[in-house]
């Protein structure tokens, strides 16, 4: 009973050259644009990376880590005002907010039969440098995005990690029925 797209959306390392359509990309971005978020304060926006130069600057903030992440044809950054989302209880709402639209853009991606994989390990200044985005704005999360490659272009490490099954804990460790 759960969405075929949750179950198949995973991190994919392994990218395709291969570009991707303005009208696919352009659905991704739309998939996030309707993401629900507190009193609908829609904190997010979106920098699209894709032109070749653009990238390749862009390929020189990213940590060791995620070198794979350069095949991908399209880098988007996910970018909110810390104080930008609903000032409710003063918790951060503009990083779930976030994390709702960049939920609703993998699920749309894996939809299209393309991979996305959401990061950690960037360089934000430079990343924010090489954007122009405004000092305000924090970057929450980089997602590259493209079609599945070949995964001989992997080094061993990487390649042991697509290789690796999906796992989850089980509801038994997570789920607590009306008290912890």
């Amino acid at each position: 009973m759960i969405l075929e797209e949750i179950m198949k959306r995973r991190s994919g390392r392994a990218f395709s050259d291969k570009p991707v359509s303005d009208e696919m990309l352009e659905s991704i971005l739309e998939a996030g644009r309707w993401a629900p978020s507190c009193g609908n304060t829609q904190a997010w926006n979106f920098v699209v990376l894709r032109e070749p130069d653009i990238l390749t600057q862009a390929h020189d903030a990213l940590s060791r880590g995620n070198a794979y992440a350069k095949a991908a044809p399209i880098m988007i950054l996910l970018a909110a005002k810390e104080d930008g989302g609903c000032p409710a209880h003063g918790l951060p709402y503009f990083a779930m907010d976030v994390g709702l639209a960049v939920e609703n853009m993998l699920l749309q991606t894996v939809h299209l039969g393309l991979l996305g994989h959401p990061t950690a390990g960037w360089n934000e200044a430079k990343l924010k440098e090489l954007s122009g985005m405004r000092e305000e704005y924090r970057i929450v999360t980089v997602i590259f995005i493209g079609f599945e490659g070949d995964l001989n272009i992997l080094d061993e490490r990487s390649r042991e990690k697509e290789k690796a099954p999906r796992t989850r804990r089980e509801l038994s460790e997570i789920v607590h029925w009306n008290s912890w």
